[in-house]
């Protein structure tokens, strides 16, 4: 891997048409550079993780989300079931995309993407981090992918203002294609974002 990583395809890993489905190039790679022994995905979504999990022989790879598919977990409430060496996390980017009730299912209180307001927000990402931070073999690792957003004019960065655990062992901008902002022609000095940070941290 490189500290910049851009996929123009998704790959054939997972349901292309799930909103805010990750590359599964990401996973496969994180995995192939790392060859962590265990693996442990949260925020399971359009199952593109397990797809390449599959693939790469993790036979007792674990899948976790809100949505039913995945078990109903619950990532505010429930114990994670496992400790592993390695965990790949993509939450919803604040209230980008709406998950319970719109993606999938009925709405449900503690979805992330439901989350009050951008402050409530971060605290639960950060209870949720913190969490699998703890679920972690030592040596092991927690990647997390998440995007910067803007919202009536305000821009959040997510990476600045959650906490971080761990040591941080790598920072990669991972570029965006196929979203919304580069099919639409804005006017004045508003500059798309079409970056996301993918976030690699140890526990030492």
């Amino acid at each position: 891997m490189k500290s910049v990583i851009s996929y123009p395809h998704r790959g054939k890993w997972g349901d292309a048409n799930y909103r805010g489905n990750c590359s599964g190039y990401v996973i496969k790679e994180l995995l192939e550079y790392f060859k962590p022994r265990t693996f442990l995905e949260v925020f399971a979504g359009g199952g593109t993780g397990y797809d390449v999990a599959r693939e790469l022989g993790y036979t007792d790879s674990v899948h976790l989300d809100l949505n039913p598919r995945w078990g109903g977990w619950n990532a505010l409430k429930d114990a994670v079931p496992v400790s592993v060496d390695f965990i790949f996390c993509h939450p919803p980017y604040f209230d980008i995309i709406i998950y319970s009730g719109e993606v999938w299912g009925e709405a449900h209180k503690d979805d992330l993407s439901r989350a009050r307001d951008y402050k409530d927000y971060i605290e639960k990402l950060n209870f949720v981090h913190k969490k699998l931070f703890r679920s972690l073999n030592r040596g092991g690792r927690l990647a997390i992918l998440i995007g910067d957003c803007r919202k009536n004019g305000v821009y959040y960065s997510i990476i600045k203002d959650m906490d971080y655990f761990g040591t941080l062992e790598s920072h990669i901008i991972k570029i965006q294609h196929n979203v919304k902002s580069k099919k639409i022609k804005y006017h004045g000095s508003f500059i798309p974002i079409i970056h996301e940070h993918l976030l690699i941290f140890r526990k030492s």
